[in-house]
């Protein structure tokens, strides 16, 4: 039966790039993250967008996984589980930000044959160091009980209990999901995995980042620079569409901590637009500062 609905169940989702792509929004974004996993190499890039090149994806769902952003939808149904466990399948290797997410999701430990392969051993151990930054409890091996051989009486229960949910599982495979279910900063909130460091010898506070950051990091509150890291995915889009070069994205676990950093709002001498800068002396705002001056001003 297990066969049958898994069967059904593929024939209702496929895997898809949606909007929240952040190459949908910067045609400068180079976060690649689906495509390094992919090892089918069936996401293809068309004008710096991406596209599922369905005669090659097996529907492995690692690049659903990988995305920071959650923008590839479809289901990642070659992960088996039994009572809180991750059932041990030597066909893949899980990714930690994957076994982050299904601590949260009530995943307490790996069930295998013991000894695990060399791959799952050193995900597990990173896995649970994390986990400890995190102040969660670590998943435990649990080894994995041979099958036993069922009664006709068992037979028949199991079977009719399958049965009864199988209307359910016949529905579209979309339906189960939720947004932003592989987005690592929805399970925990009150800690940032990213932070987000400016130079601001470098920002001319042109925000840039400020628009296309999909995950609103930035934002000016009472004449501060708010930059909130515990938002942060590493998209990339900040440090990709930033002029300067003033942006830097540094991995590490930590509880979430807010940056601010003061800056002055002044009315630019030449085109008499308001700007912010972060040296009070500075006159000229951003667009008239790297304005050619042998070009007409435009204003």
């Amino acid at each position: 039966m297990s066969i049958l609905v898994n069967w059904i169940e593929s024939l209702h989702h496929e895997i898809i790039v949606t909007s929240k792509c952040v190459r949908e929004r910067n045609r400068k974004s180079t976060c690649g993250f689906c495509l390094e996993k992919c090892e089918h190499e069936a996401i293809v890039v068309k004008r710096n967008q991406l596209f599922i090149d369905t005669n090659k994806c097996t529907m492995c769902g690692e690049c659903i996984i990988a995305c920071p952003l959650s923008a590839i939808e479809g289901i990642v149904d070659n992960r088996a589980f039994d009572k809180g466990s991750l059932v041990f399948d030597s066909n893949y290797v899980p990714a930690i930000k994957e076994m982050l997410i299904y601590k949260k999701r009530g995943m307490t430990s790996i069930q295998a044959p013991l000894p695990i392969s060399k791959d799952w051993e050193i995900v597990l151990f990173e896995s649970n160091s994390q986990l400890q930054l995190l102040d969660e409890s670590p998943f435990i091996m649990v080894e994995k009980v041979t099958e036993e051989v069922l009664s006709r009486r068992a037979l028949f229960g199991s079977l009719q209990k399958e049965g009864k949910q199988l209307a359910k599982k016949m529905a579209p495979a979309s339906w189960k999901m939720e947004k932003d279910d592989w987005k690592i900063t929805k399970y925990y909130p009150n800690y940032q995995f990213y932070s987000v460091m400016l130079n601001i010898e470098k920002c001319t506070l042109c925000q840039a980042c400020f628009t296309l950051c999909p995950e609103k990091l930035f934002h000016i509150k009472d004449s501060k620079l708010m930059i909130e890291s515990e938002k942060c995915v590493n998209c990339t889009s900040c440090t990709d569409v930033c002029p300067e070069n003033a942006l830097e994205i540094v991995q590490e676990i930590k509880r979430k901590s807010e940056k601010q950093k003061n800056i002055h709002q002044k009315a630019c001498k030449d085109c008499g637009h308001t700007f912010f800068t972060f040296d009070v002396e500075t006159e000229k705002c951003h667009v008239c500062m790297n304005r050619d001056p042998d070009w007409l001003s435009p204003y």
